[in-house]
Parts: C-alpha cells; structure tokens; sequence
C-alpha cells in the first residue's frame, strides 16, 4: 500500500479556503460569540441559579472549541499554500474573534471572582463542572489577582492595537527586509529574505559562506535595531503598566503562572544547568578541530559536521519510527501508523508550501493535523518522529472536556522530544560509518547547546532588560550590550571573543511574542523534562508506558511540580532530577571527542 504524502483536510471542511460548510461554521459561530456578547451573566452565586452558571460556563468552552477548530484548519490551509488570499483573510476575522472571545472570559472569570468561595466550591463540585475544576480554579485565581473586570476588558481591547501591534509591526519589518548576498567572490549577490540567511549560516557546511551569510544578517539587523529596540521597549512598558497597576511586583509572575511552575523550580533548573553545561566547551573545541578553527564563531555553533548521507523515502521514515517506537512503547507505535496511514500528515516536498513544522489539534473531531516538508534526510525523520509526538499528546487527552486539555508550553514539548529522543538512540545504533555518527552526535550536542547556553542567555538578558527597562527606554547599545553580557555568562566564554551575535534581541522573534512572555526558559524546561522521562522509560520498559500515558492525561488537569510528584515521584525544586537529566545529556559529549580523535 502506498504511504500517502498528503493531508486530508477535506473531512474537517470541504473545499477548503472557499468551502461553504467553512463559511456556515463560521456564521454561526459568529452569532452565538454576538448573542453571549449582549447577554449579561447570571447574577451572584447561589444553589438557585447554579444551573445557569453552569450553562454559561459550558457555553464558553463550547465557543472556545469551535473558534480553535476554525484556527487550526486555517492554519493549515495558509501552510499547505503561504499565496491563499483568502485563507489570509479568514485568518484576520479569526483574530477578531478571539479579541472578542478572551474578553467575553475576561470578563467571566472577574465575575466568578467575585463570588463567595463556598458557593464556588460548591459549583467546581457538580458533575457538569467537576471534569475541568483545575482549570477553572486557575483562572479565578489568576482574575483575583487582576483588576476589575471592566479595566481587564479595557486592557484587553486596547492590546489589540498597542501592546499586540508591536508584535506585528515587529513580523511585519522583518518579514519584508532583504539583504544583498553572494556565497563567493565569483558569485553575483542576491538578495535573500532574513530567514533564508539564517538558514544558510545555520545549516551550509561550508564555514566561509556561513561567515559571509552571518555578516549580511548582522548588517540587516543593524539597520533594523531601531524599529526593534522600540517595539520592544513598548512591549514591555505595556507589560510594566500594566503590571503596576495589579500590583505586581515581579515579572515573572505571568510567565511562571501560565505554565504553571514555581520561581523555585526554574532556579533549581538554570543552577544545574549553569554547574555542568561548561562540559559543552570540550564539544566547542572538537568541533572548532573539525572545521580548522581555533574558537567556534556564533555561525558555527549550529553547523553540520560529519557526513549523514543515508536518505529516506516518506514511507521509510513513517516505518522506522513506528517500529523503532513499537519497541519501547507499543501504544504510541499503534498511533503513529494510525496517523500516517489516516492522512494525517501533510509531508510533500513542493513549491508554495510555508517554512517549518507544526502539529496542530481539532477539538471538535478530537484529531490533529501534522505539517512539515520531508526532504528525505534524517532530519526530516527526525522531525517526523518529533511532531507525532505533538500527535499523541492530544490523542490521549482526545476523550476529557475541553476544559481539560489545555497544557502549557513547560510540557508541550514532553511527547515530542520523547519520539525524539527515542528515534535518534535507534538511528545512532544503526550506524557504523564514524562521519555519519559524528553528523547525528553533532545535531545532539548543538541542540543541547542551544537549550543550555543560547535559550538561558536569552532568559538571563529578559532578566536584565526588563530591570533596566523599569526605569526607563533601553537604547539599542545597551541592549546589545545586555545581551552580550549575557551570552558570554551563557557560554562560559566558549566562543570567539568576537563570535557572539550582539543583535540577538532584535534577530530572535521569541522576545516579540506577547501572548508567551519569556519565551524560553519552558523549552529548556521542557527538553530537561522531556529527557528525564525518557531515562525512566528505558529503564522500566513497556512497564513505563501506561504511567506515561496517565501523565500526559493529566497535562491539562495539574500544576507541572504536581505532575512531576504524583505520575514520576519526584520533586522539581530539587537539583536530583534535573541533575540526572543534564548529565544524561552530556554523556555523549566524550564520544564525539573520541570520534573526532
């Protein structure tokens, strides 16, 4: 039977951007958002008109579901072809949606602040509402913590045009600058987006075109520093206001909350880190032999060395990791298969198709949709591995409410990098050809690099910039400076004295991101996690597989250290666990040492 290459979007809605059931959907969902809009919330809390809380609530998840089902197929019809006009459009009044969605919770969840706690223990206690009690605790004490629901609204609304228009204009710039080009002094320049050079210094083995791709970057992201040093000054005086006038006193107080961690945990994690990752610097000075260099360069550090020739057809891959998965957990296996043989999986390599990788969810037919472009490498098996595990996350959640199976970002990553990591210690044991062990071992340690070194630079710059912001605008000197400082801590000056990348904070997205703020320390956490999990499975075997299941469950339904206590048995405030994890991780730097000679 043929591995089919392509998604199946048409049993969601037929036709696609110009589907008529799309535009039925989105009809009615837009009457219901209007009606509940004009509809005033029941009055204080009592066992008389409990029942029409509950409908509200219901109500609320219901409307959620069904603009997420909206999202997601839009989403995937703009990856499978970045030119439709129209799904460019839907996508729009999707954000206007959802503008008026989250204040419509906004204002539900001030109100349900307010009422006395024992009539709302006794409504989180009713059948109807028991399922999804974490989260709707969560949100009411995230609304105690809040101004009054008619401030919160105005916030809100106004984010739209200001603190969430930073971000745009931020996408907006970037996505339109160009920069001359040339790979050689033979070669006619040209000019290339940003991401396309980033592409080139990452991923092209040869050092001088990375060199000069990086030199072309840094020079475009010098003329943008301005528009970025403001957009991001904006942001978080917004967010700095904001945060004043609920009388918040730390920054993180959003970050920890929204993925459900504690200031504790996430300084027991970076100590570790801080403590042990200097053993990276052995990897540096291997793969600086390698290339011929004395100190790795910020171009470098990415960089493919070694030899992986070996190429995969889509179907091979979909093969290797089923029954490379099937050996350790039979259950994620039978998943996978039933994913890539249900159409699942949009992977054909073709023009007009967006960057990247996603896995996305449908809350209403309880399925997800993976996008990505297989290219046939083993990098593209890998990311195939990487995104099913997206896949499986949601499918074991598929059958709790709605209300139950929002997961944060410190464990959206635990199923992927799971798939991850068990695809790649089966590929490293098939391999013989020491180039090609080289090359897997190499995009090991950089990634462990980047989580361990870049991402905690980025999280220790936010520290500092936010500090120094309170006070005042930062200048683009200062920011480059903050983020140098920075980096070098980071790095344990590993690198070249002048192979650090100073416009970092304006070149990385992640910083412009409003919805998330500090995005990065939960993909650090999530790799540590995600890795410390993996340890226990292989180590227990398919015993392991319905506990890890069960924790995967309960993503939606508690906090990450509770997670961690009742499903893993340990304490994440505690260095152990993380310290077992990195070590984990470290382990292989020796044996690219050795194999460099």
């Amino acid at each position: 039977m043929t591995t089919p290459e392509n998604w199946d979007l048409n049993s969601i809605f037929t036709g696609g951007s110009a589907s008529s059931a799309l535009t039925d959907f989105i009809a009615e969902l837009s009457r219901d958002l209007t009606r509940l809009t004009a509809s005033p919330l029941p009055g204080q809390l009592t066992a008389a008109n409990q029942v029409d809380w509950i409908a509200r609530i219901q109500t609320m998840y219901d409307l959620t579901a069904r603009l997420g089902q909206v999202e997601s197929f839009i989403e995937c019809l703009l990856a499978q072809n970045v030119e439709d006009a129209a799904a460019r459009m839907l996508q729009s009044d999707a954000s206007q949606r959802y503008a008026r969605l989250e204040t419509l919770w906004t204002r539900l969840n001030a109100s349900l602040a307010l009422q006395p706690d024992k009539d709302w223990q006794r409504l989180l206690e009713t059948p109807e509402l028991a399922p999804v009690a974490f989260n709707l605790a969560e949100n009411r004490k995230l609304a105690l913590d809040k101004l009054g629901p008619d401030t919160e609204a105005l916030i809100n609304e106004l984010s739209a045009d200001g603190y969430h228009a930073w971000d745009q204009l931020y996408n907006t710039v970037a996505g339109l600058k160009k920069a001359a080009f040339a790979a050689d002094d033979a070669t006619d320049s040209e000019n290339l987006s940003l991401g396309q050079l980033q592409n080139i210094f990452t991923d092209n083995p040869d050092r001088e075109t990375r060199r000069r791709a990086f030199a072309a970057y840094h020079t475009a992201w010098q003329d943008l520093a301005p528009v970025c040093a403001l957009a991001l000054n904006n942001q978080a005086g917004f967010r700095l206001t904001t945060y004043r006038h609920r009388d918040w006193d730390s920054i993180m107080k959003e970050p920890l909350f929204k993925n459900r961690l504690s200031r504790q945990t996430i300084d027991t994690m970076w100590q570790v880190i801080a403590a042990k990752s200097g053993k990276l610097l052995d990897f540096f000075a291997a793969k600086a032999k390698l290339m011929g260099a004395d100190r790795l360069h910020w171009y470098d550090v990415n960089a493919p060395v070694g030899s992986m020739e070996r190429a995969f057809t889509f179907a091979e891959a979909g093969d290797f990791v089923v029954d490379n998965l099937g050996r350790l957990n039979p259950d994620i296996a039978e998943f996978c298969r039933m994913a890539i043989d249900n159409r699942w999986v949009e992977a054909e390599n073709r023009p007009g198709k967006a960057a990247g990788a996603f896995c996305t969810s449908f809350p209403l037919i309880r399925e997800s949709r993976i996008f990505m472009t297989f290219g046939g490498s083993y990098n593209s098996l890998s990311t195939l591995a990487h995104e099913l595990g997206h896949g499986y996350h949601s499918w074991v959640m598929r059958d709790l409410p709605f209300g139950a199976r929002h997961y944060t970002m410190s464990v959206a990553e635990t199923a992927s990098t799971f798939n991850e990591l068990a695809v790649n210690e089966a590929c490293l044991g098939t391999l013989t050809d020491k180039g090609e062990k080289i090359s897997l071992l190499n995009q090991k340690l950089s990634d462990a690099a980047s989580f361990f070194m870049n991402l905690r630079a980025r999280y220790d710059f936010e520290q500092a910039f936010f500090e120094q912001r309170a006070t005042g605008p930062v200048s683009v000197e200062t920011l480059s400076a903050l983020m140098l400082e920075a980096q070098k801590t980071a790095f344990h000056n590993g690198l070249a004295e002048a192979g650090y990348h100073d416009l970092f904070w304006a070149s990385k997205l992640h910083f412009y991101i409003t919805h998330m703020p500090f995005y990065n320390f939960p993909y650090t956490f999530g790799f540590l996690f995600s890795h410390g999990i993996y340890r226990m499975a292989r180590q227990e075997g398919n015993a392991f597989g319905q506990r890890y299941r069960n924790l995967l469950r309960d993503t939606g339904s508690m906090d990450t250290e509770t997670l961690a206590r009742v499903h893993l048995g340990v304490d994440l405030a505690q260095p152990e666990f993380w310290q077992q994890a990195v070590d984990g991780v470290l382990s292989e730097v020796d044996e690219f040492v050795e194999l460099v000679g």
